[in-house]
């Protein structure tokens, strides 16, 4: 059983997911239950990340200011500057000279916690400490669990618009330090390091 997503997979061999053991998918499971129960526990914050948003020849490079919690989800992406150049809104992230970025709100407050919240995943496959999640519903996604961290390394989710692509890299203190999010279909990326977070006391009424 091979898998080959994450940064770069293009150029790097498929990593090989053998069929795990009944004490591997224990302990794959109650790590995922781990990262599960890290996410819920976070509070309404706002996140300041510094961007960088790929399409094409476009880049833009700044911060991306979140204000997150259940149920709502509002983002500005600011350039060098400080000025706004993109919005999160109605599923999306829109500007002027900007496609359009689209994640649903829901989704992107998963992949910003790092974790999948749709469904139930079965442990499809161990190698090297990673369990290989698979959840077939409601939509078909893979993630990379670090067993060890409880934390993911990379998540796919299939979509009808094209599939997405998280990838995560360094500690998750709780929130992930680094991820990058990549619609597969267009190659639009986004990359964001955390950089700053405060607790949100104002919260917004809608989710957006």
């Amino acid at each position: 059983m091979a898998a080959g997503f994450g940064p770069g997979c293009a150029a790097r061999p498929a990593r090989q997911f053998e069929p795990a053991g009944p004490e591997e998918a224990r302990r794959a499971l109650s790590a995922w239950e781990e990262a599960l129960d890290r996410s819920r526990a976070l509070p309404a914050a706002r996140l300041l990340y510094k961007a960088r948003l790929v399409q094409g020849l476009l880049q833009v490079r700044g911060t991306l200011a979140v204000s997150y919690g259940p149920g709502f989800l509002e983002a500005t992406l600011s350039g060098p500057f400080g000025a706004p150049v993109a919005r999160y809104q109605d599923g999306a992230l829109r500007g002027e000279g900007i496609l359009p970025f689209s994640v649903e709100a829901e989704d992107l407050r998963s992949i910003l916690a790092g974790v999948w919240r749709k469904g139930i995943p079965r442990l499809a496959g161990f190698e090297g400490g990673d369990g290989l999640l698979r959840w077939e519903e409601p939509e078909e996604a893979d993630a990379v669990l670090d067993i060890a961290g409880a934390r993911l390394r990379s998540l796919r989710v299939s979509r009808g618009e094209g599939a997405l692509l998280a990838t995560y890299e360094g500690p998750f203190d709780p929130w992930p330090g680094r991820v990058e999010l990549e619609d597969l279909q267009s190659g639009n990326k986004i990359r964001l390091t955390l950089i700053a977070r405060e607790p949100l006391k104002d919260r917004p009424t809608s989710c957006r």
